[in-house]
């Protein structure tokens, strides 16, 4: 039997973000928001601040996220969130943002965060895990990326030393999204299209996964339709809203996917990188895809086969063997082309990749299998 959940509701235009006082309004009139201190960012932090004190609001802004976000910067923020009793958290920003988020709305009263309890009972995207308290806070999304797809999924990735772990719960989901596509035009070129391939990942792997339904795969394919005809767009004219409008619904449609079927192989092994080393998960993403395709591709000709059509339509009936190339071309076109090495991985980081013993645990390819794509990845 086939699933599919999605409960988010979801508001998409330009100027979206006018919404934000009608939504925030269901919730409560106490809001903890959830950013980085990203400097580009900051006048759409005054923004929202401005929204919520016009309004009638009250807030307290946490905006101490980093990137891969860590267990002891979460609980710097969960202090804060019992110390402010907010009745909502609204979260402004990427994936980062976004995750860190849907933990504080999960550990909400909680006296201490249960790390160990979080990552052993909640490991699972197919599992439905019933509620996990009554104290859980409702989470507003508002991204300011496309490419994670984190407002529209259950899993938050953290980082714990050296491992990228991962929470999978429906309270995680947000309640409601902002998906305003003026709200991503700042975003510099190398991270919208790395950013952009995650999204394009997400969609493709999320094809490919057993647990895929239908509907999984309607949103796959159309993302994947959609980013191969806008990315590319988007990196020859980073200004064009248009195109930032069309990566902001393909992020979204392949977070549906993402959320629904799962991921393959390119993401543990992309987190596994960046526990080890200082690369942004899009650009470990692309180290390792066209090394993926061609070890992998014995075990996925026939969904290969129709990803190439979906990547080309300009013909039918493609070979599985013909994607890497259209993989390849689409991957230059974004300047996301890159290998382990040219990003400045040393061999100490990459033995240090290749001794992690979750590469014996990976259900997706053999131990010998994620070698291989690793040592193709690293030339």
């Amino acid at each position: 039997m086939e699933t599919y959940y999605q409960p988010s509701k979801i508001y998409f235009d330009f100027n979206a973000l006018e919404q934000l006082p009608n939504v925030l309004k269901k919730y409560g009139k106490r809001i903890f928001i959830v950013s980085t201190p990203d400097e580009p960012l900051v006048p759409l932090y005054n923004r929202v601040k401005d929204l919520c004190v016009n309004n009638g609001f009250e807030y307290y802004h946490f905006d101490q996220v980093a990137p891969n976000p860590s267990t002891t910067m979460v609980e710097l923020a969960h202090k804060k969130l019992i110390e402010y009793h907010a009745d909502v958290i609204l979260a402004v920003g990427g994936g980062s943002s976004i995750d860190t988020a849907k933990v504080l709305a999960l550990a909400n009263q909680d006296e201490n965060i249960d790390w160990d309890m979080l990552f052993e009972k909640f490991d699972s995207p197919y599992e439905d895990y019933g509620i996990y308290s009554e104290n859980v806070l409702p989470i507003i999304s508002v991204p300011t990326t496309s490419g994670t797809g984190s407002q529209v999924t259950q899993a938050a990735v953290i980082s714990r030393n050296h491992d990228k772990c991962t929470i999978y719960h429906p309270q995680c989901i947000s309640k409601e999204v902002i998906l305003d596509p003026n709200l991503v035009a700042t975003l510099p070129l190398k991270m919208s299209m790395a950013t952009g391939f995650d999204a394009f990942t997400h969609a493709f792997e999320s094809y490919l996964n057993v647990h895929h339904s239908v509907y999984s795969r309607f949103d796959s394919v159309n993302a994947i339709k959609l980013i191969c005809e806008y990315l590319p767009k988007l990196h020859q004219d980073i200004t064009n809203i248009e195109y930032r409008k069309y990566m902001s619904l393909s992020d979204t449609l392949a977070g549906r996917a993402l959320s629904n079927s799962g991921a393959d192989i390119p993401h543990p092994l992309s987190e596994i990188i960046g526990g080890v080393t200082n690369i942004t998960h899009g650009v470990a993403l692309a180290c390792v895809f066209i090394p993926f395709i061609r070890v992998m591709n014995y075990k996925h000709e026939e969904d290969f086969a129709k990803l190439a059509d979906v990547m080309d339509p300009s013909k039918t009936n493609h070979s599985s063997s013909e994607l890497v190339g259209i993989v390849e071309k689409f991957m230059e076109s974004i300047g996301m082309k890159v290998t382990l090495s040219s990003m400045g991985v040393t061999k100490e980081q990459f033995d240090e990749i290749c001794n992690s013993p979750i590469l014996y645990h990976l259900p997706f390819a053999s131990h010998d299998e994620c070698i291989a794509i690793l040592k193709q990845a690293y030339e």
